[in-house]
């Protein structure tokens, strides 16, 4: 367990044997008071490189976003143009026809 108890003691400052602990327990008062402030400083630091990578993936994700969105418009941008080169194909085999209609039919000669 974190927390030790202090064993042995039966009154106010004086363990069984007669002795003073109020020493001890100042020496061990600083001691746990000096670890739990080099944890604070810890936990601060922490706490910076959290936010600060929090910030970092919210502007991943909105530029993740962004790209997804301009791989759709570029998608739909050769979706259009495969359209419109089919239809001018189509286009292209219809006049083509005409014109081998009107070549056999002699009015091209």
């Amino acid at each position: 367990m974190w927390f030790e108890g202090i064993s042995g003691q039966t009154g106010l400052g004086r363990t069984a044997k007669g002795g003073n602990t109020t020493e001890g327990l100042n020496d061990r008062l600083l001691s746990a008071e000096r670890e739990a402030g080099f944890h604070e400083r810890d936990m601060s630091a922490f706490e910076r490189e959290r936010i600060d990578l929090e910030h970092r993936v919210n502007r991943m994700e909105a530029e993740l976003d962004s790209l997804r969105k301009r791989r759709l418009e570029a998608y739909a941008r050769w979706w259009n143009a495969r359209d419109d080169r089919d239809r001018a194909r189509h286009v292209c085999r219809r006049i083509r026809r005409k014109i081998d209609k009107a070549r056999r039919r002699g009015d091209g000669e």
